[in-house]
């Protein structure tokens, strides 16, 4: 299974490998033509077997064993020059032989055997990915960065992030793995650590925040052993060797799931959560999935994508109802 957080929504892989999401649906953002607000899942119809799984802000995608993309909702989705309304799962034009897929925002990504291809916003607005190999790939709201086979860093997309901008290339090597959120983006380094680079007003970064723009990486103090990443708007998680969550950053809707809504700069645990094969961050909530396959979100709820038959916010990781 795997688990994915849009702005407004949230989807999961099931056994199976059916893709069942919840959340809000006035732009098709649960794949099935739009409609109302849905706080209990149900499945994306028109997909096959799904590998990967990619929300963005008003659209959804997944890459299935077929190596083929089928993306759903609104927006430039699908690649052909379109401005979809709505959409029911649609195939992607122009991408062969995918591996993999992220989205956040306004655009999507996916690394292929011949490179990266991404679509979703304006051409001007998502820039062009460099040429060359990448392991791995993640987006922000209108930008994405690459982690080559030395583990170096390039990103692309507007102002900062564009190629010569003042974050798309910081001084990292060895890193081994890389999320960004909207304005910051972190790596999991070499030894198992995490340095972020970015905009730090909400402490995003790991340290006291300011208003400072961050070229070089910071290294998060207090955390090691890490595992995976993920980035929001302006929070940061990460899961170590032993399934444990630790989060930060900005929290005005408890996206931090930590029972309060005050930024921390400090990296916290999850105490009610343990045990947790993938996590994922979104504007305003946030979500885990544990080894024994359950889900638990927490966070904003103001469309029902913390998926638990309600509409109200929880400060704490609360159960998905499946």
């Amino acid at each position: 299974m795997r688990v994915d957080c849009g702005d407004f929504s949230t989807c999961a892989i099931a056994e199976g490998g059916s893709v069942r999401c919840w959340g809000r649906d006035k732009k098709g953002e649960l794949g099935d033509g739009g409609g109302p607000d849905r706080s209990n899942n149900a499945a994306v119809p028109g997909l096959g077997r799904a590998t990967a799984l990619a929300l963005g802000s008003e659209f959804g995608c997944a890459l299935q064993d077929d190596k083929k993309i089928r993306c759903w909702g609104t927006g430039r989705i699908a690649n052909d020059g379109k401005v979809h309304q709505r959409a029911r799962a649609t195939e992607v034009s122009g991408v062969d032989g995918a591996l993999d897929i992220v989205a956040s925002g306004l655009i999507a990504c996916a690394r292929t055997t011949s490179g990266v291809t991404c679509w979703g916003g304006e051409p001007k607005t998502i820039g062009t990915p460099p040429s060359g190999a990448f392991s791995q790939i993640a987006t922000g709201f209108t930008h994405a960065c690459g982690l080559d086979d030395k583990g170096g860093i390039s990103c692309w997309g507007t102002g900062d992030w564009a190629p010569r901008g003042s974050f798309s290339k910081p001084p990292i090597t060895g890193a081994k793995y890389v999320a960004t959120g909207d304005r910051h983006a972190c790596v999991i380094t070499r030894d198992n650590k995490v340095a972020c680079w970015g905009q730090n007003d909400a402490g995003q970064l790991g340290v006291r925040a300011d208003t400072e723009g961050h070229k070089k990486p910071v290294e998060v103090p207090g955390i090691d052993g890490i595992v995976k990443l993920v980035a929001g708007e302006s929070a940061t998680c990460a899961i170590d060797g032993n399934g444990t969550v630790r989060c930060w950053g900005g929290n005005s809707e408890g996206e931090l799931g930590l029972g309060k809504r005050s930024s921390d700069e400090r990296p916290t645990k999850l105490s009610s959560v343990a045990q947790v094969a993938d996590v994922c961050l979104a504007t305003t909530h946030g979500c885990a999935l544990t080894k024994d396959a359950k889900i638990v979100c927490w966070g904003g709820n103001a469309d029902g994508q913390l998926g638990d038959g309600s509409k109200d916010r929880k400060l704490e990781p609360s159960n998905v109802r499946w």
